[in-house]
């Protein structure tokens, strides 16, 4: 993953929506919002509409879209 990618996680709000997100390749449709990135582990934390959380290495990470309200 891109450090400006990883900058971008480290500035994005908790809460923030998410409109799409793909992961090795991989479109994790369904997930709602952004809750943290981690510095430390390298992981990004995110929700879905349900509340489960989903966890992704961020070097995994190959694109985020971001809902603006």
């Amino acid at each position: 993953m891109s450090k400006s990618l990883c900058k971008l996680l480290e500035k994005t709000p908790s809460g923030t929506p998410v409109n799409q997100i793909l992961v090795k390749g991989e479109d994790w449709t369904g997930m709602d919002k952004f809750i943290k990135y981690d510095k430390k582990t390298g992981l990004a934390y995110f929700i879905n509409k349900s509340n489960h959380t989903f966890v992704a290495v961020a070097e995994r990470i190959d694109m985020i879209e971001f809902t603006h309200e």
